[in-house]
């Protein structure tokens, strides 16, 4: 991501707190408090340094790329983008529809995609395929008649074996997200609208995605918390250091390499009061990165899509998340839709995509499943007659 583009996305950022000042005030009929006062003031400033700041790196990258003249592409990307914009502000004979009913460009649609795979992790770390219509996977299985190695009589033959193809077979479900925006917000001219859209779009697929990619859905994409075969028991619903180690040792070494940990911050918090026996905490901060968490030498991932820690549940996944495969649509189908919440003073926004995914690798993921406590479990042993 370029510096101006973040740049512009903090000036977003700035405009949005803005304006949820003066809207609660018109909410509640009443004057800025002197505290909303004070926060509108420095939020405005800021703005304007923004603006400023904005402007003249422009104007650098301007003077940097000289008079170098623009390919069609580039043309065409800024063309659809102006139209799109003006759209958004209601001026609706400034679009074309596209092929597919798409009211949003192809060069938007390539901003959210790609903006979808940098935020949210899960792209990054699980096998992303970008394809329509189904996906097979194949992978070869040896477990019925594994190929092994052995010693042989001199001028007999080697007895012949072999694993079975197998595959998986990645279907087409359809995820939507809408995401409404202010006419506030697209009325001011000093915002960034086309970026403001592409980010509601890729905050509501993200999340969306993410929940689905870990929890899943009966007959939908199959969440890795779900459908994970290879588990490790905590018994009486207690985690300690050796039974992470035990976790981690559930996955073979091949896959190591690329491990990482997922949990929500309810399972992080237990586990970040665990010490090993010098009274050091196994959960450390990494130093590497200069942000996260460490646990046992791999990066700690946390979710509020994961499950929440509680008995009977699988509260952590670990291993090399290559192991789950993710298949996304390349088209999404997007519409601005002016009228449905104007009573609102909105614009919404939706998207649909086609999705699926599902472990493909089980020797590669590993989650923990929390036990039954000692104390329900005592209250639930039947109680024994001494007289019989």
């Amino acid at each position: 991501m370029s510096k101006v583009k973040e740049l512009m996305e903090k000036r977003n950022d700035v405009l949005l707190k803005m304006t949820a000042i003066i809207d609660k005030a018109e909410e509640e009929v009443r004057a800025m408090t002197e505290t909303e006062q004070q926060d509108y003031e420095k939020y405005k400033k800021e703005l304007e340094g923004l603006n400023v700041t904005i402007a003249a790196a422009e104007e650098r990258a301007r003077r940097e790329a000289g008079n170098k003249p623009k390919t069609q592409e580039e043309k065409t990307e800024e063309e659809e983008i102006r139209a799109f914009e003006k759209y958004c502000r209601g001026e609706t004979r400034a679009l074309k529809l596209g092929e597919n009913g798409s009211i949003m460009p192809r060069t938007v649609v390539e901003k959210i995609i790609t903006q979808v795979k940098e935020t949210c992790p899960i792209f990054e770390l699980a096998d992303l395929y970008n394809v329509n219509g189904e996906l097979v996977v194949p992978y070869y299985d040896e477990t019925s008649s594994a190929i092994t190695a052995a010693y042989i009589e001199e001028f007999s033959d080697l007895v012949e074996k072999s694993g079975d193809l197998k595959s998986y077979t990645l279907k087409s479900h359809i995820i939507g997200a809408l995401a409404k925006v202010s006419k506030k917000l697209i009325n001011n001219t000093d915002i960034d609208i086309v970026g403001f859209v592409v980010n509601q779009i890729v905050k509501s697929l993200r999340e969306t995605i993410e929940k689905e990619a870990l929890i899943g859905e009966s007959g939908k994409i199959k969440g890795i918390f779900t459908n994970a075969k290879n588990k490790v028991t905590a018994e009486n619903a207690t985690i300690t250091g050796d039974l992470l180690i035990d976790v981690q040792m559930s996955v073979k070494e091949p896959y190591q390499g690329n491990a990482i940990w997922i949990m929500d911050r309810s399972t992080f918090r237990e586990i970040r009061k665990l010490k090993d026996g010098d009274g050091n905490y196994l959960m450390i901060p990494d130093f590497a990165t200069g942000g996260g968490w460490m646990l046992l030498n791999k990066k700690v991932h946390l979710s509020e899509n994961a499950p929440k820690f509680a008995e009977s549940a699988k509260v952590l996944a670990y291993g090399d998340m290559k192991g789950y495969t993710l298949k996304i649509g390349k088209d999404i189908e997007t519409q601005i839709l002016q009228e449905k919440f104007s009573s609102q003073y909105a614009v919404g926004v939706e998207a649909f995509v086609e999705a699926d995914g599902a472990i493909t690798n089980e020797e590669a993921i590993v989650v923990l499943e929390m036990g039954a406590s000692a104390l329900k479990m005592s209250a639930e042993e039947p109680e024994v007659d001494e007289g019989a």
